[in-house]
């Protein structure tokens, strides 16, 4: 009974607030989408304001928080933030898997755009995108030390490691892939890339050096891919794997948002979207992607400030969706 009550209460609240109307016309506009959604749904925190620390590495409220990267654990899915002002560290969101409530807010040493995040489940380690001046760079956390981090204490955690990487400028997102980590570069005029790392069995990138290591005013060595780029089509913000398919999000402005689903047996050239095998339309302002079991994650960065009075539809919520009624659409 007190579940059916607070399943009432809940229905009221967003009816009173409006949401109602913007969830019948998200599903209005976005049927193959909205279709697909399942329980839970997780609702983004931090939107209006959320506490991090500021350039003086003091406690600070920062109102403008915009939602970026996304992954999932075995217990806990991850969603990371920037600053939009550049005046707060980036942070990632802890959230329960199960019930959606933020467990912690974790401050990262720096201001990276951290447009994505990867879990490597064998070796239990959070990839975080960062730079390294003109270079990208990725980051590592292990999960050991998220769970034991306290935001109480207000200090940012300590990344593992730190690698430059040669191929791209920016590492726009990352995907986790049978030992491989996937960065993928935005481009918003050119074609963009997709570059691989095989993982050793310590759970490092093979070759690469630490930056957090190496003297400072050492030129940072860049970590080179032995498989070289692949092209991807423009502004793509995610990178993910479900089966024999490659699901890139696509993103900018205004506009909607699409996620491109493309055989990876039978593609010959993946930046070319008339090889997709299926095109979804989502809401606009859509980033990462990732997929865990049968189930497809979406995130949305139009509820941030920067973004929410621009959106047509904002979407304050990551969706849960069943990757066997979309891809079967």
């Amino acid at each position: 009974m007190k579940k059916i009550l607070s399943n009432l209460m809940s229905w009221m609240r967003r009816f009173l607030s409006g949401s109602f109307y913007n969830r019948h016309s998200l599903w209005q506009t976005y049927p193959t989408l909205f279709a697909a959604t399942v329980e839970p749904k997780y609702t983004v925190p931090g939107l209006k304001k959320v506490q991090t620390i500021n350039l003086a590495n003091l406690p600070d409220s920062c109102l403008a928080m915009t939602p970026q990267g996304l992954t999932v654990t075995e217990d806990f899915l991850l969603i990371s933030a920037y600053c939009h002002q550049h005046q707060h560290h980036s942070v990632i969101y802890v959230l329960d898997r199960e019930t959606g409530a933020r467990i912690k807010t974790i401050f990262l040493p720096d201001l990276p755009h951290v447009g994505g995040l990867a879990y490597d489940p064998n070796h239990q380690k959070i990839w975080v995108s960062n730079n390294a001046g003109k270079n990208a760079a990725v980051a590592a956390i292990t999960l050991a030390d998220i769970k034991a981090y306290d935001q109480r204490d207000g200090k940012p955690i300590v990344y593992q490691q730190k690698i430059a990487l040669k191929e791209l400028p920016r590492a726009s997102a990352l995907a986790y892939d049978h030992g491989y980590l996937v960065v993928a570069l935005f481009s918003l005029k050119q074609t963009g890339q997709i570059v691989c790392y095989p993982i050793d069995d310590s759970g490092n990138l093979k070759g690469a050096t630490n930056l957090l290591a190496t003297p400072r005013n050492t030129t940072p060595a860049l970590l080179e891919s032995a498989s070289g780029t692949l092209a991807i089509p423009q502004k793509i913000q995610g990178v993910t794997f479900y089966k024999n398919f490659l699901l890139l999000s696509q993103s900018w402005g205004k506009q909607a948002g699409k996620i491109f689903v493309f055989d990876i047996h039978k593609t010959t050239d993946f930046s070319d979207l008339r090889q997709a095998k299926q095109t979804i339309t989502t809401p606009p302002y859509l980033e990462q992607i990732i997929v865990e079991g049968d189930q497809l994650f979406a995130l949305f960065e139009s509820g941030a400030a920067a973004y929410r009075k621009k959106a047509p539809l904002v979407m304050k919520e990551v969706l849960q969706l069943d990757l066997n009624q979309l891809l079967n659409d």
